[in-house]
């Protein structure tokens, strides 16, 4: 598929996108049906609204953050060949850094983790990501130049062709001589990540991070109001929803 029609699909049919076409299409037919322009600028506004509450976000990630956190004792009678750290995007031509390329906010908290794992469990480091859309530098050497340089932490693998999950999954295994790994992601994106690992073969260890719904949530007035954070939790909690259901479409 064409990266730019990729591109343009995935921003109408996510938020904001979605209400914001709406919204224009309501200005649009306002001008000739106003009852019906009314109701869709209705709609775009009250929508827009509901996906900014972090009680909808928290709600949404629920369905998908089912896998509990890394415990240690997981390990237990297992012998694991390596941290496996899936990209999850790249911050092109960053001016704070002269403008080269680096890792994205929710790559950098997966190699945070990530590093963490290796400190608790000694053992080595993959990263997988490859270079998609226009990105000159692989993400998966952007991630290990991060890991090395910042947080100090050695990187034996890097897979750099990947354009996706199931890419990741399937480069990782023609690529890696391993077998059973610990998978780092976030935790709405874990379930697709684990079903592509097993079916690529692999026995991964789930190790999500960066819970939206928590084990408990309890819904205060605030919960209610907008917020950008919990626009952006809806996002990508829908965004893996499509991806969940296509995955299970496609490889269940």
């Amino acid at each position: 598929m064409d990266i730019d029609f990729y591109l343009t699909i995935k921003t109408l049919v996510l938020p904001p996108g979605a209400p914001a076409a709406v919204g224009l299409l309501g200005v649009i037919f306002y001008l000739r049906w106003r009852r019906l322009g009314l109701s869709l600028l209705i709609i775009a506004a009250l929508s827009m609204w509901v996906l900014s509450m972090p009680v909808t976000a928290a709600w949404i990630a629920r369905s998908l953050e089912t896998i509990p956190p890394f415990e240690p004792d997981q390990l237990s009678g297992k012998s694991v060949d390596a941290i496996v750290i899936l990209s999850g995007g790249a911050y092109s031509e960053a001016p704070e850094f002269e403008g080269l390329d680096t890792v994205s906010r929710l790559t950098l908290e997966r190699l945070r983790y990530g590093a963490y794992l290796h400190r608790v469990t000694d053992i080595e480091i993959a990263v997988t990501g490859g270079a998609p859309g226009d990105l000159e530098t692989p993400e998966g050497v952007l991630m290990r130049n991060v890991l090395e340089s910042d947080f100090g932490v050695s990187v034996r693998w890097a897979e750099i062709e990947s354009h996706n999950t199931a890419e990741n999954a399937l480069n990782s295994r023609e690529q890696f001589p391993f077998d059973t790994i610990i998978l780092v992601t976030h935790a709405m994106h874990m379930p697709r990540a684990l079903l592509a690992f097993e079916e690529a073969g692999y026995d991964p260890i789930p190790a999500p991070l960066g819970f939206v719904s928590g084990p408990v949530f309890e819904p205060a007035f605030n919960d209610f109001l907008p917020s950008m954070k919990a626009l952006f939790g809806t996002r990508y909690a829908i965004y893996e929803l499509f991806g969940a259901f296509w995955y299970r479409w496609h490889y269940g």
